[in-house]
């Protein structure tokens, strides 16, 4: 099954329009692609700014729902997501978008819905892939976070799935340059990383740095197969997937190569196994793998390049 992965598009703050690399990539979802499933990692609206009026957050979820969730929805594409910071930092945009969300619930098959939209879990390909998403539009997810994600990733219908995969706003490794700093990854993410790996999580997936990037997180010497021990008897790397976003910033240590894109993962349940197809959300060329760094040293441990998720 394939799945399109676009996150972190919203303009300035209080914006109630979208750059116009927005609009082509709905359009490539909707009338090229025709993924089964849209799956973000948060930064829908502009928000996060504590002079913003109650109607200006309801403005924004308004563009959302005319430029974003309608054509998607229209062409049958269930929109699933994780919080962002402008999503869901402040108290009064998480009030709104709860708001927002319980009155246009996805089209999901849910586990587990009972912190809905900040925190679920659903099955995609009718059980044959399972996604948790965290709330993780701040750098901290304690242990009650991990201790739910642990469960979920324990429950039945994870283990019957042949991929799982988390959503989190903020990654476990800085990716960009001008977000390669403390309180823009996850604090102390060593204990989440643990719970996915022994979880069998085949990738996870963030946003907030706006640059794409699929790696393994951490030294070649712990590289190995994602929830089975390598030859040190330590679980192997964790697959990550930086989203990237529509406005896109420079690698850590690498610049002049931003860009925006927007990815097309296709998921191979049976073999535990992923591949991506991404572009450029301003040329529509195609973003090669290849022409990425081959390593990002980001605050919080060292990513590999890969080629795929396995």
């Amino acid at each position: 099954m394939r799945v399109a992965i676009l996150s972190d598009f919203n303009g300035p703050y209080g914006s109630t329009s979208y750059p116009p690399a927005l609009g082509r990539s709905v359009a490539r979802i909707v009338n090229d692609w025709r993924p089964d499933a849209v799956l973000s990692a948060g930064d829908l609206i502009a928000g996060q700014k504590a002079s913003l009026t109650d109607a200006q957050v309801r403005a924004m979820w308004a563009a959302f729902d005319r430029d974003v969730r309608v054509p998607l929805n229209r062409a049958g594409i269930p929109f699933a997501f994780t919080p962002g910071n402008h999503d869901a930092a402040l108290p009064r945009d998480r009030r709104e978008a709860r708001t927002y969300w319980e009155a246009h619930p996805p089209a999901l098959t849910f586990v587990d819905r009972a912190d809905f939209p900040f925190r679920s879990s659903f099955t995609l390909g009718g059980g044959t892939v399972f996604v948790a998403t965290l709330d993780a539009a701040g750098p901290v997810v304690d242990a009650g976070q991990r201790a739910w994600l642990a469960a979920q990733l324990a429950s039945a219908p994870a283990r019957a799935a042949g991929i799982r995969l988390v959503l989190g706003h903020l990654p476990l490794s800085g990716v960009s340059e001008g977000k390669n700093r403390a309180g823009e990854v996850i604090r102390d993410a060593g204990p989440l990383r643990q719970v996915m790996q022994e979880g069998r999580v085949l990738a996870y997936i963030s946003g907030h740095h706006a640059a794409y990037y699929p790696g393994r997180l951490g030294t070649p010497g712990q590289l190995g197969t994602p929830g089975q021990l390598n030859a040190a008897g330590q679980p192997g790397g964790l697959n990550v997937l930086a989203s990237g976003g529509i406005g896109g910033r420079d690698y850590v240590g690498h610049p002049g190569t931003a860009h925006s894109t927007v990815t097309l993962l296709t998921l191979h349940p049976a073999a535990g196994r992923a591949t991506f197809q991404t572009v450029d959300a301003d040329t529509g060329q195609p973003v090669q793998t290849s022409s990425l760094p081959t390593r990002l040293e980001g605050l919080g441990g060292t990513l590999n390049r890969v080629n795929d998720f396995r």
